[in-house]
């Protein structure tokens, strides 16, 4: 019997310490994300939310991260762990096309290496696949906010770009 409780605990160890790993990468994913907006704006200010969301903006622009909405996982061919993150955008009371961050784990600690202007929701990062939520219809288009007009697509950071997997 007493070898169970061992293994219960060993396992409950080990799922702490990835929790906790996972924890420390999101909270340096979102001091990158924080850093590369604000040079975005020549006065930026940031405000934090009760809920945890982060405002940055200035008069005419407005960026929100939501921790919530950051993925990690495998991006790209190591074994480190990397992420991606949405970011809403809006200029004055409108939004705008939404930025996705791909920051991965280099020697220098991470490293964002791409910004992405798309509509896109990520749903999921698993085994260096991204699933988001397309729209079929761009944004001047009158169909552009049609519930059923998004699909689910995914991707594959390669040689530096999001590629659409076939």
């Amino acid at each position: 019997m007493k070898p169970y409780y061992i293994l219960i605990f060993l396992a409950g160890f080990f799922l702490s310490c990835s929790q906790n790993s996972d924890q420390k990468i999101r909270k340096q994913v979102t001091l990158v994300a924080e850093n590369y907006l604000m040079s975005q704006l020549p006065n930026p200010q940031k405000i934090v939310s009760d809920d945890g969301l982060i405002t940055i903006s200035d008069d005419n622009k407005i960026y929100i991260i939501e921790p919530s909405k950051i993925f990690i996982g495998l991006i790209d061919d190591d074994t480190k762990k990397d992420a991606i993150i949405s970011v809403l955008t809006f200029q004055g009371q409108y939004q705008t096309v939404s930025e996705q961050f791909i920051i991965l784990k280099t020697e220098n600690g991470l490293t964002m290496v791409r910004a992405l202007e798309s509509d896109m929701r990520i749903i999921s990062l698993k085994d260096r696949i991204i699933t988001a939520d397309v729209p079929e219809h761009s944004r001047n288009n009158p169909l552009f906010n049609c519930q059923s007009c998004w699909e689910v697509v995914n991707f594959q950071y390669k040689k530096g770009e999001l590629e659409r997997m076939k």
